[in-house]
């Protein structure tokens, strides 16, 4: 399918679009902008939302999706901004097409299967193989060491993939936060088997990377080492 890249920022969203017209792309950004007003407007009343690190009983259409997935993955609601705001981008799209890479969380909604990079550092990244085949999916990532978000850990990546990118958003900051400096294969392998485990309800699949080592779980078709041109990461 042809679709064409666009780039869009707005404070602390910065996006890659791929969508298949300039007008898809200004639905989702609409839809992205839409997100972000109820947030703000949220957190001007209730400036604790902004800064919690625990779970917080909310209310509203955006903010509701952000508590509910914080809830799930025991985290504050702030980490799962960012999968939010690409959500509504996509479902404001109302596209058969349309990918939003926010800032490492990325929501899709194509017709059949695509791959996912995953920027782990200079030496290696990993390419993941989602079957979206018209649903929407989010996949998103945290890490210790790369990018501007807050991750108690030391993870080059976690990935999450979910049908809920908000939860996939928040679960990828809680895994995350487990993984820590002299972790070898062996506890990657037991965080993500429990992880799994614990979270297979919400989740598709799970990615760990530290240090080399690569560790997966769940359905994921493809998981491999590829290499990612600097110009298409998504970054401040």
């Amino acid at each position: 399918m042809r679709y064409r890249r666009f780039g869009f920022r707005y404070r602390e969203t910065i996006t890659t679009v791929l969508a298949e017209s300039e007008n898809i792309f200004k639905k989702a950004v609409s839809g992205m902008m839409y997100a972000r007003s109820r947030i703000e407007e949220y957190i001007s009343k209730n400036p604790f939302f902004l800064i919690s690190y625990e779970p917080l009983d909310c209310f509203g259409d955006v903010i509701e999706r952000m508590c509910t997935a914080s809830k799930i993955a025991g985290v504050g609601p702030m980490a799962a901004v960012a999968g939010t705001v690409a959500w509504y981008g996509v479902e404001f799209a109302d596209s058969e097409f349309i990918a939003i890479d926010n800032g490492g969380d990325v929501v899709i909604k194509v017709p059949g299967n695509i791959d996912v990079g995953i920027y782990s550092g200079s030496e290696i990244a990993v390419g993941i193989e989602i079957e979206s085949n018209g649903a929407v999916k989010g996949v998103c990532t945290s890490s210790g060491r790369y990018g501007h978000s807050v991750s108690f850990g030391s993870a080059d990546a976690v990935t999450v993939i979910s049908k809920n990118p908000s939860v996939a958003d928040a679960l990828a900051t809680a895994i995350a936060n487990m993984v820590k400096e002299g972790f070898a294969r062996k506890e990657l392998e037991d965080l993500a088997e429990d992880s799994w485990n614990a979270y297979r309800k919400w989740i598709e699949g799970l990615v760990l990377i530290k240090d080399g080592i690569i560790v997966f779980v769940g359905n994921i078709p493809k998981v491999s080492p590829v290499k990612i041109p600097p110009d298409l990461i998504t970054r401040a």
